[in-house]
């Protein structure tokens, strides 16, 4: 009993150890990284001493939890002690009792062997971690990378099941509170989605707001030779099971709604099947894009289980790959990083020996259509990335298995941080290459382990940002005199108004030049993106058919537009078009109008005409994302 006792006295000392030190290792790099790369020692320890006892049967397992345990205050220790007494005693050999100091029961021997490995080894601060049955594979050939922060390997973090669909991992740290966030997609697979911190002041921040890829993305070659994205946000991947653990004891944690459990570190052990359905919308995800679809084994290519581990600031992803079918692979994502460029605008890739490869910086407001540049080609394992806001702020993002998550290098795009759009950028870690083709034998196996850390520096210095440049937009000026002014026009969907609260009237004559959120301004709604009843394009296209009320000769015609506010996730309207027709019904093109490079100006842009002669004029918008803003429209006549 006395033994168990100092057991357990040491364990809460270990306990409260590793609480002071999460917050170091998750601020920052840590001063006591030896004390981390010890405790990672004694886990190593605990998990061969559980593979060890891998024989003894199922109550003496529990009863090893019971004694390991979640380590919580010295007066539980004490109870659990004294419960595991009483049951060693209720299993005692009748026989035996004489021997009142051993009480072993003969015919358990490996079983109190195996426990006697497991408190004989106080001396290292060694705590047990009964995970065998659920971890599976847990091999993987990982690298050192030198200069890489410590491994946060504990820090108390709460697992909330806020619905169905959702899981919070909330933790506190010297930064404040760390919240992310797990959600479902529409095919069933959980995935990683949002990662916010409200720091001591209040103020939330807001690095990944949520609606892309962390964990990967692959494109195989279907059966029918076409090229097909899978897994990530891209569907094509169907869920099989979850389930979530004490990341220390490898104790189940059951959920119901609203329920929540706190434990140093959370293992989430997510199963899936990555499949290769076509996708014949060309939405660039696969055909099975929904939970309620069936699927054969068929089309499936490769069975997944991914070994989420959240620990207060850090999330470490395993993931293993075992593949059922030969599959040729173009170009593979193994790890992912997106992030909102007040947060993410610099990124510096570093290789495993520590050397600054390149710092890349991107564009403060970036492409709408997504054509920024990839920057990709860098033979890196770990990014640190930054931004404007505050530099402090940093996230370390590393891959420790360079050959089954960079193929050792041999890709063509290899490492990346893509200027993705006006507000966010996105890391990328990739295996294969999209110019040739891998092939994947059914039975071959990858293993990948990937790191996102967040942290704070407080020496860090925020560069000095590089803003674009662009030419002042002047308003387009039409010859002739106006002829659409308060006349009739028919507009795309059946809405036929503006969406929301912005239904400005459009040949009233009224062009406001400053952006509020009224009726001020008009907007056209993308149906390939929204389909309430909001929704006033038809197949992604925006259009108003004004009809000059007889045959008229056109000089010109203009329209007074908003090119785009990224934090209202307006965009820069991909194209803007003017046709006319004698009959309302066959139209043929006459000017496709000049959009300006500023993302944010509101101005004028139109075509003078010659020989064009109409009744009806359309003016056509194909929104980029979500909406596009206008407020005026112009016919001029001779």
């Amino acid at each position: 009993m006395l033994k168990k006792l100092l057991t357990a006295v040491l364990a809460f000392s270990m306990c409260f150890a590793c609480l002071a030190s999460c917050s170091d290792d998750g601020a920052s790099e840590s001063s006591d990284i030896e004390s981390n790369e010890q405790e990672e020692s004694m886990i190593e320890s605990n998990v061969e001493s559980t593979t060890e006892s891998d024989a003894t049967d199922e109550s003496s397992k529990e009863e090893s939890v019971e004694e390991s345990g979640n380590e919580v205050s010295d007066s539980d220790e004490s109870s659990k002690d004294d419960e595991s007494s009483a049951d060693e005693s209720s299993k005692e050999d009748e026989s035996s009792k004489e021997d009142e100091t051993s009480k072993e029961d003969e015919t358990s021997k490996e079983d109190e062997t195996s426990k006697e490995d497991e408190t004989s080894k106080p001396d290292d601060g060694d705590t047990e971690i009964n995970n065998k049955e659920y971890w599976g594979f847990d091999d993987y050939n990982t690298v050192n990378i030198v200069g890489s922060p410590a491994e946060v390997t504990s820090c108390p973090t709460t697992i909330k099941k806020v619905s169905n669909s959702k899981y919070s991992m909330t933790s506190e740290t010297d930064m404040g509170t760390v919240t992310i966030t797990l959600e479902e997609r529409p095919w069933g697979c959980f995935n990683l989605w949002s990662w916010t911190l409200k720091d001591k002041s209040g103020k939330t921040h807001t690095f990944a707001p949520g609606g892309t890829d962390f964990e990967y993305v692959h494109i195989p070659v279907t059966p029918k030779g076409t090229n097909v994205w899978s897994g990530g946000n891209h569907g094509n991947e169907a869920f099989v099971s979850l389930d979530i653990y004490n990341a220390e004891t490898g104790e189940k944690i059951d959920l119901a709604v609203g329920q929540s459990v706190t434990a140093n570190s959370i293992h989430v052990i997510e199963k899936t099947k990555l499949m290769w359905f076509p996708d014949d919308n060309g939405d660039s995800i696969g055909d099975y894009n929904n939970k309620s679809m069936s699927y054969t084994d068929a089309d499936v290519y490769a069975h997944m289980t991914r070994k989420y581990t959240f620990t207060g600031p850090q999330i470490k992803l395993n993931v293993d790959y075992k593949y059922v079918q030969d599959v040729k692979m173009h170009r593979s994502y193994t790890c992912m990083m997106p992030i909102d460029k007040k947060y993410g605008l610099w990124c510096e890739m570093y290789n495993e020996k520590g050397e600054m490869l390149k710092r890349i910086e991107t564009l403060k407001v970036g492409a709408a259509d997504y054509s920024g540049p990839s920057n990709g080609g860098n033979k890196a394992c770990r990014a640190l990335v930054y931004g404007y806001v505050d530099s402090r702020y940093q996230f370390d993002v590393r891959v420790t298995t360079i050959q089954d998550s960079l193929n050792n290098y041999n890709g063509d795009f290899n490492t990346a941080f893509w200027d993705m759009n006006t507000s966010q950028n996105k890391l990328y870690f990739t295996r294969f290459s999209n110019s040739t083709v891998q092939n994947i034998k059914a039975g071959d196996e990858h293993h990948t382990e990937a790191i996102w850390l967040l942290k704070f520096d407080p020496d860090a210095k925020t560069p000095e940002v590089q803003e674009p440049e662009y030419e002042e937009v002047e308003d387009f000026k039409c010859t002739g005199t106006l002829a659409s002014l308060n006349k009739s026009y028919k507009l795309s969907g059946q809405l036929q108004s503006g969406a929301f609260q912005y239904t400005a009237l459009l040949t009233d004559g009224k062009a406001h030049d400053t952006l509020t959120s009224d009726n001020n301004w008009f907007t056209f709604v993308n149906s390939a993106n929204y389909t309430g009843a909001q929704s006033n394009t038809e197949n992604g296209i925006g259009y108003a058919i004004i009809d000059l009320g007889k045959t008229t000769n056109i000089s010109g015609v203009r329209v007074h537009i908003c090119n785009g506010k990224a934090d209202w996730g307006i965009l820069t309207p991909s194209e803007a078009t003017v046709w006319v027709s004698d009959d309302g019904v066959n139209f043929k093109k006459a000017a496709t109008l000049t959009i300006a490079d500023d993302p944010e100006a509101i101005y004028w842009t139109g075509a003078n005409l010659s020989n064009v002669s109409a009744r009806y004029v359309k003016f056509q918008f194909k929104p980029n994302g979500m909406f596009c803003f206008l407020n005026e429209l112009e016919v001029y006549s001779k």
